[in-house]
């Protein structure tokens, strides 16, 4: 009995390792991380150990809800003062002046667009309802003359504001000429051009409303 004992102990070196194993070895006495070291790796995943669980916990899990950052912390992200240098130079003045003379003359244009329409609806209302029977055919006249020659009028005043555009941006593009440069010269051809849409828009406006009354007075 005691020679077959040794012999299975000798014939079995993983066992005769296994009780020379410290107590405190981590992977529990197994004799097999010391001849296969991936076994190490699938006996710690089998038994992980409180501290990875304790890891995993802390970790933030992305299908959780996440709760909202208040503003002030999130104060650090906003932009507070200035982020660029300020260009001081006379042309970005200048720039800077005909941008704001481009808005007043939108504004002003919209008023005017608004005031031609308004006539054309007053003078086509009296034409029908008030007028006279002997001047509404001059009154119509009137109000077609003044029809054609709005838009007649505003798609040849377009036709002259891209020319000059055109010109600078081709200068520009032969580097004869800086993109503020540009920017302020296409900036006064849309100025311009809004500026004598508006007088066009004024101009049909009054001419509607006294000619078709002229018109009909004098029948």
């Amino acid at each position: 009995m005691a020679l077959s004992h040794l012999s299975r102990r000798l014939l079995s070196p993983t066992a005769a390792a296994a009780v020379h194993l410290p107590r405190t070895f981590p992977h529990g006495r197994d004799p097999f991380v010391l001849l296969h070291p991936g076994r190490r790796f699938l006996s710690a995943s089998a038994n992980p150990s409180p501290n990875s669980s304790t890891a995993s916990a802390s970790e933030p899990n992305p299908g959780a809800p996440t709760t909202p950052t208040s503003p002030d912390e999130m104060r650090h992200q906003e932009i507070e003062g200035p982020t660029v240098e300020r260009d001081t130079s006379p042309l970005a003045d200048e720039t800077r002046g005909e941008l704001d003379a481009l808005r007043r003359n939108v504004l002003r244009l919209s008023g005017s667009l608004a005031l031609l329409g308004g006539a054309h609806l007053a003078a086509g209302a009296w034409i029908a309802y008030g007028a006279p029977p002997l001047g509404v055919e001059s009154a119509a006249a009137v109000q077609g003359v003044a029809a054609f020659a709005f838009p007649f009028t505003v798609a040849l005043v377009l036709r002259r504001a891209i020319k000059p555009i055109a010109f600078f941006q081709k200068m520009e593009a032969n580097a004869r000429l800086q993109v503020l440069t540009l920017c302020l010269q296409a900036t006064k051809n849309v100025n311009l051009m809004l500026l004598r849409t508006r007088v066009m828009a004024i101009a049909c406006a009054l001419g509607v409303s006294v000619a078709s009354v002229a018109a009909i007075l004098m029948r």
